[in-house]
């Protein structure tokens, strides 16, 4: 499903567009013409879904550079071993979150719980990536005659960020579990989530210029993204605790 000139819907889950397993986030493809990259890997269940995607849409699997992850919850990243083993892509996460994938470490990102609650099925299990490195506030990921500017935005997790493409027919902000439309947040009972470090990302993030909102989950914003995070903003400096996004 494209979305703007360089920016493809190669997987969504329930909370979504459905176009791949239900458990997934939004997986995001960057088209950088003589390379491509994702932005997040789903769950890792059915990931032939995303390859198919990414197929009808005129792409080849195989040149897949980078698989960039937001954060370490298993929607997002779960899938990045084996979209790895299939395309690949070096794995591109935030600080320990690439040593969570390399070691599939399933206590650091809260997954025994998850399964525990029901978040995910009883019998799924985080796979280890081989290799992954770690990215980190203001970083830069080039993908052909694009690049990524990373941008470390806690508060949902402690280990988490955003990324702002440039090179698009607009700046676009891929905002993970950061901020959803309609200015709502995703607080989780985890021992990471953090209100106080999610509002400070909030204003970073409302200080930040761009056009689209690419979240994780739900409504795509293609133009006036920033209106959302203002939104939560606003809450969060009159001492309001935003909507929490339910899928």
């Amino acid at each position: 499903m494209r979305l703007t000139e360089r920016v493809y819907l190669v997987g969504s889950g329930k909370s979504g567009a459905d176009i791949s397993n239900p458990y997934d986030s939004h997986v995001y493809l960057i088209d950088g013409a003589s390379s491509l990259a994702l932005i997040d890997a789903g769950i890792g269940i059915q990931p032939e879904l995303i390859l198919d995607n990414i197929r009808d849409e005129g792409f080849d699997p195989a040149n897949i550079a980078h698989i960039v992850v937001t954060h370490g919850h298993a929607d997002h990243a779960g899938g990045a071993s084996v979209l790895q083993t299939a395309t690949g892509a070096d794995i591109l996460a935030p600080g320990p979150a690439a040593t969570w994938l390399l070691d599939a470490n399933e206590a650091a990102i809260s997954l025994p719980e998850a399964r525990a609650g029901g978040t995910y099925p009883d019998d799924y299990r985080l796979a280890a990536c081989a290799t992954a490195h770690a990215i980190s506030d203001g970083d830069q990921v080039q993908i052909g005659d694009v690049h990524l500017q990373t941008i470390a935005t806690p508060g949902h997790a402690a280990t988490h960020v955003s990324f702002l493409l440039h090179g698009d027919d607009r700046i676009g902000l891929f905002g993970g579990d950061i901020v959803f439309h309609g200015g709502k947040i995703l607080l989780l009972a985890t021992p990471d989530c953090s209100i106080q470090q999610l509002m400070k990302s909030m204003q970073h993030l409302e200080n930040t210029t761009f056009d689209a909102l690419f979240p994780g989950h739900g409504v795509i914003s293609l133009n006036r993204g920033t209106e959302h995070v203002a939104k939560a903003h606003r809450m969060l400096c009159a001492q309001q605790i935003p909507p929490n996004y339910t899928s």
